[in-house]
């Protein structure tokens, strides 16, 4: 331990009117001392709150998760699960806006001030935006690129496509051409930033998103057609003093638009935000952010081992797997009849009666409280936990990972903590946030 401190796409939250829902490498040299900051650089999170359709779009979460993933749905038998410092001056901070306790999203620039509501994701690794060449009955609503704008903008022209989602086994798929610009965020200037200009997206998803695009923030394994992901330009210009960046989510949903929905840091962490003494663990898979947990327990019962988890600020809710959400339900007294648009509700009352859930990860256990991963939303009450297919399915990728045992640890497991991810160790560090 150290002392230092498709997506989630349009995750909007359930709100329930009478119980209705509404519709290469990255280089970390030792920059000889220097710093490129004199004082902090915060991007704020704001907390987003219009009532309607809060929970609707979260049916979209695991179809956005198999398609990021690159999971194909194989049906067949289950394989069940074994029940076995100060704070650095050269810290650039961005502000988050909070959506219902279901998205993280704040403000960059691109070309001559063009400004974009953009959702950061740590699982997956491009950054895109809605072009001017989208139509007005798919993008009129968002944010649109025009190039010829920027006296910055140079021509790529490369055809882009990403699926971020499947729906009926159909795949939904983004399409567009790849562009260069300056990107700005938190006062720095990213140089020669090529990204993609969508001109193809699904109306059907997004026509209720609180977000314009999406910025990835994986490794560049996992970025479409080999585009530099954004941190590494960041890395590479030496826009930060060191190759790491921080998540500081803000769980007080107020149901109105709120400047202090969280924060994404640039660099050192702020060992103000945090208690105690920060945890490492080394990645177990590097691509996305994938962690060994030693083990996850809800009260007494071990839900798993040596799990493989991806971290995701871009998932709304823990997904475990499959045969680990039946004995999840069970345990919380939910059934088929508790799921409402992909998601399990239970009455707010039963929360003192739930148990703790705990991750032991480095060595050290990671506590939530019932209140951290029950998703509340005024009356309603949303389990925090899914899974990426209930039936009896085999999920695999091209790679042959096992997804049937994977968790992706999303904003409900990360609300409670501060989390600093480490690009040049290749590690992620964890500890309660104050």
């Amino acid at each position: 331990m150290h002392c230092n401190w498709l997506l989630g796409l349009a995750l909007t939250v359930l709100l329930l009117l009478q119980l209705q829902l509404p519709g290469g490498e990255a280089k970390r040299q030792t920059r000889r001392h220097t710093r490129r900051h004199h004082r902090p650089h915060q991007i704020s999170l704001r907390r987003e709150t219009r009532n309607e359709d809060r929970f609707k779009l979260l049916q979209y979460e695991i179809p956005a998760l198999l398609a990021k993933f690159k999971i194909r749905v194989r049906r067949g038998p289950l394989r069940l699960m074994s029940t076995q410092i100060e704070a650095d001056e050269s810290t650039v901070k961005l502000p988050l806006v909070n959506a219902y306790n279901t998205e993280y999203f704040g403000n960059i620039t691109i070309g001559s001030n063009q400004t974009f509501k953009i959702l950061f994701d740590t699982a997956s690794a491009n950054l895109w935006v809605p072009s001017i060449q989208c139509p007005p009955e798919s993008c009129l609503h968002l944010q649109r690129y025009d190039n010829t704008l920027s006296s910055s903008y140079r021509a790529n022209g490369s055809a882009f496509q990403i699926q971020y989602a499947t729906r009926n086994n159909q795949p939904t798929i983004l399409k567009g051409f790849l562009s260069t610009d300056t990107v700005k965020l938190a006062g720095l200037e990213i140089k020669e930033q090529t990204f993609a200009e969508i001109t193809t997206l699904p109306p059907n998803v997004f026509h209720k998103s609180n977000f314009d695009g999406i910025f990835g923030l994986g490794f560049k394994e996992i970025a479409v057609d080999g585009v530099t992901p954004p941190m590494y330009n960041i890395i590479e210009q030496e826009l930060i003093a060191q190759p790491t960046f921080s998540f500081y989510l803000n769980r007080d949903n107020t149901g109105k638009i709120d400047p202090s929905g969280g924060k994404l840091l640039l660099g050192p962490s702020d060992p103000t935000l945090y208690s105690g003494c920060m945890t490492f663990v080394p990645l177990s898979k590097v691509g996305y952010w994938q962690i060994t947990v030693a083990s996850i327990e809800l009260g007494d019962n071990q839900l798993c081992k040596k799990c493989e988890a991806v971290v995701d600020v871009g998932t709304s809710l823990i997904v475990a797997p499959p045969a680990v959400l039946r004995s999840i339900n069970a345990q919380l007294g939910l059934t088929v009849a508790d799921k409402r648009e992909g998601v399990y509700t239970l009455p707010c009352s039963r929360l003192p009666s739930l148990p703790k859930l705990t991750f032991n990860i480095g060595r050290r256990d990671f506590v939530l409280s019932p209140s951290d991963y029950i998703v509340r939303f005024n009356n309603v009450c949303v389990s925090g936990f899914t899974s990426l297919e209930e039936g009896s399915a085999e999920l695999e990728d091209d790679s042959g990972t096992d997804y049937n045992n994977l968790w992706v640890l999303g904003d409900v497991f990360m609300g409670p903590f501060y989390m600093e991810f480490d690009m040049e160790y290749k590690r992620i560090g964890i500890a309660p946030k104050i």
